[in-house]
């Protein structure tokens, strides 16, 4: 009886520290309407670079991307470049991925709904809604978003439209 307790808390064990787990976050569904009312801005831009970093607790990694803004859609931004920093990243070895956060890429032309990290640099900026709130302008002109799974009414989210429409959409909503 011992032998048997011994060995299943030994799997236990193993289980719950060796075997990594996936698991995936479902977040809230949140249309372009909304994600637009949540932002201080929503610009077109292109992605220059990306680093990864420690945050300053250096408890996690960051990445913080830099953003050549093309065109302010909405909100008042006075800057042609702006730092985006979201959790996630490479360190050597050592990875870190937030399943309801999309990565940047450096060369990506974007669409992302923006606010203000805090108020003591204003240069740095989160992405409104983690995933929902960052676009991939493909050759075609098509805005796609993706990397999440949402609760709620999916039909809400625009997924997959053409850049000139989704503008037009963001630049109507009061």
């Amino acid at each position: 009886m011992k032998t048997r307790l011994l060995i299943f808390n030994l799997l236990c064990f193993i289980l719950t520290f060796f075997i990594p787990i996936v698991l995936s976050a479902q977040v809230i569904a949140l249309s372009t309407e909304k994600l637009t009312k949540l932002s201080e801005s929503v610009i077109n831009g292109k992605v220059e670079k990306t680093e990864a970093q420690w945050s300053e607790d250096k408890k996690t990694i960051i990445t913080r991307a830099t953003i050549q803004i093309n065109k302010v859609i909405r909100g008042n931004l006075n800057n042609n470049e702006i730092i985006v920093e979201y959790p996630g990243g490479e360190i050597g070895d050592i990875g870190l991925k937030v399943s309801d956060v999309s990565s940047l890429k450096a060369g990506e032309e974007v669409i992302l709904f923006l606010t203000r990290k805090d108020s003591k640099d204003d240069s740095v900026f989160k992405i409104t809604g983690n995933a929902q709130g960052h676009y991939t302008i493909d050759k075609n002109r098509i805005a796609r978003k993706g990397g999440f799974s949402v609760m709620g009414n999916k039909e809400t989210i625009d997924n997959i439209v053409p850049i000139n429409i989704l503008i037009d959409k963001i630049k109507r909503i009061k």
